[in-house]
């Protein structure tokens, strides 16, 4: 069969069709700047160690005196010359940072409280600070570095500003008009002409497609919603307008159907080479089948395998020793018939044959099975039980394993309700 096909004729609406650069006036930009000067505005950042001294909530003012005067001989060290850093390590009670010399980072306004805060904007880098009195307790402040708040200029955020106002512009119009662009749809649902008319957009066509997302044809069929709603059965048996589809950010389309191509036979001929293809390899899977079982009967019969493989210019593979988990044969439904056959008697083969995924015929002939070994503890270094406990569960697995094949390849007959019946007889 030929696929269906059809083709749409469809009008979208984008920024793109809306977005028209214009110059903005320098008194607008300029407000806006100065409405968004804090995004503009780096704030300043400081870097400091700290000593605490700690003071609970329900603190006595004699301890809180205390805390006070351990503060102020600390800080009488530190002008004496001591290492803010060594005294940290003592005396703070700042689990945090005590352990790398009372170091707070860097950090910006409003991380800290507000005594601290109000403290470090009026140091100079170097000095070290009164004990400073906040919730916690009694802070001993060094300020390492600073940086000053940095504004950028109105100049050098001019192109931005004007970008983004008329992007603005662009997103106002497209909301705008959407509403309008849905409504002409909806009320004018068998044609396009008037949406696209109306709001000067223009209508466009799309050749023949099929029911597949194409990034090859054009740009309007490679969305999953337009290919759908062409072939709903509102845009395809009922004609009209589809609803309309948003296919990305400020951007939809309302389409309808042009042309319709149903699904139809494809002439004889032009299938003539593929019907032919497929027919000669069904044929080929059948003789394929019928002479593998012949030969497995033949062979069942006492006939010489080898001569029978040989009078229909076929051979044996080389003889090889397989185990179960086997993979270095092609057809894994080999290895699995082999380990279903059983054990061969008196160095008699065991022959079978099993058609395989392809369409391919196999004839195995299974020559001799050797038992599995349990590894004794003088060839690991694992004792001998537990490799025994690995194995039998090994065997307990491929038993489940081989008990659910035959329960798969079985006819079961339930004579249960049965036999129940009969038992209250």
């Amino acid at each position: 069969m030929t696929p269906e096909k059809v083709s749409i004729e469809y009008v979208e609406l984008s920024q793109e069709n809306l977005i028209k650069p214009q110059e903005l006036d320098e008194d607008t930009l300029k407000q806006r700047y100065q409405e968004r000067q804090a995004a503009f505005t780096t704030p300043a950042q400081w870097k400091a160690r700290h000593i605490l001294f700690e003071v609970g909530k329900s603190a006595s003012a004699a301890e809180i005196d205390a805390a006070k005067n351990k503060a102020q001989q600390v800080l009488t060290r530190i002008r004496a010359g001591e290492s803010f850093e060594e005294l940290a390590k003592t005396f703070s009670n700042d689990s945090g940072s005590k352990n790398q010399g009372g170091d707070l980072g860097w950090f910006g306004p409003n991380a800290m409280v507000k005594p601290f805060e109000e403290a470090v904007k009026s140091m100079k880098v170097g000095e070290v600070s009164e004990p400073i009195q906040s919730e916690f307790g009694f802070h001993i402040i060094k300020l390492e570095d600073s940086k000053p708040e940095v504004t950028r200029s109105f100049a050098e955020v001019k192109t931005e500003l004007a970008q983004e106002l008329q992007k603005e512009l662009a997103e106002s119009a497209f909301y705008g008009q959407v509403d309008q662009f849905s409504n002409l749809a909806f009320e004018h649902p068998n044609s396009l002409k008037i949406l696209a008319e109306t709001l000067k957009l223009p209508l466009k066509t799309t050749k023949l497609f099929e029911r597949i997302v194409s990034t090859q044809a054009d740009a309007i069929l490679s969305h999953q919603p337009v290919i759908d709603a062409a072939f709903s059965d509102t845009v395809l048996k009922e004609h009209y307008n589809s609803d309309v589809i948003d296919i990305g950010e400020q951007h939809v389309v309302v389409l309808r159907l042009k042309d319709h191509q149903p699904a139809q036979p494809k002439p004889l001929a032009a299938v003539k080479t593929e019907i032919t293809a497929t027919l000669t390899q069904e044929k080929a899977k059948a003789e394929v089948q019928t002479l593998g079982k012949t030969l497995v009967t033949q062979i069942k019969a006492k006939q010489n395998p080898d001569q029978l493989v040989s009078r229909y210019d076929l051979q044996w593979s080389p003889a090889q020793w397989i185990k179960r988990q086997e993979t270095t044969l092609k057809q894994p439904d080999i290895v699995r018939e082999a380990f279903k056959m059983g054990h061969p008697a008196d160095h008699k083969a065991i022959y079978q044959g099993i058609t395989l995924g392809n369409g391919d015929y196999a004839l195995i002939a299974l020559l001799d099975v050797k038992a599995g070994k349990i590894p004794t503890a003088t060839n690991t270094d694992k004792p001998a039980t537990e490799q025994q406990t690995q194995q039998q569960a090994i065997g307990e697995s491929e038993f489940r394993q081989l008990v659910s094949e035959f329960k798969t390849n079985a006819k079961i007959k339930d004579y249960s309700k049965q036999l129940s019946a009969e038992s209250q007889l």
